[in-house]
């Protein structure tokens, strides 16, 4: 259980990486299990980061009810500082300026996008 005092933007963020980690490990046993080929999973990993970013500019906007845009683009930026740093710690190799350029743009359109799906769902 999250403490009650930790600002929403957190518990969506943890909520995220969760819910991506569960995604990831869902694909991961779907290719392997069947006759999908590897190739799929850097696509799959894709579509996990924009589900998952989308989700949480949602969800933080929906809890809000106001400013969804903004609120959107905050989730997509706190999600890509966390890949960001994840890779540069991991997997440093795969840093290359047009990969960052790339998840930055996806993660802020799909954090916005969420942001504003997600005050027409708070009923503000």
């Amino acid at each position: 259980m999250m403490p009650k005092s930790m600002s929403i933007e957190i518990k969506v963020l943890i909520k995220t990486l969760v819910f991506s980690i569960i995604l990831a490990m869902i694909t991961g046993s779907i290719v392997y299990y069947t006759s999908l080929s590897e190739s799929l999973l850097s696509t799959l990993g894709k579509v996990i980061l924009i589900l998952t970013i989308f989700t949480g500019g949602c969800m933080v906007s929906q809890s809000y009810g106001n400013k969804g845009l903004f609120r959107g683009l905050t989730m997509g930026t706190a999600y890509f500082i966390l890949i960001l740093a994840a890779t540069f710690i991991f997997v440093p190799a795969l840093l290359s300026f047009s990969n960052v350029i790339y998840t930055l743009l996806i993660a802020l359109a799909a954090g916005g996008l969420g942001g504003i799906l997600g005050i027409g769902l708070s009923g503000s």
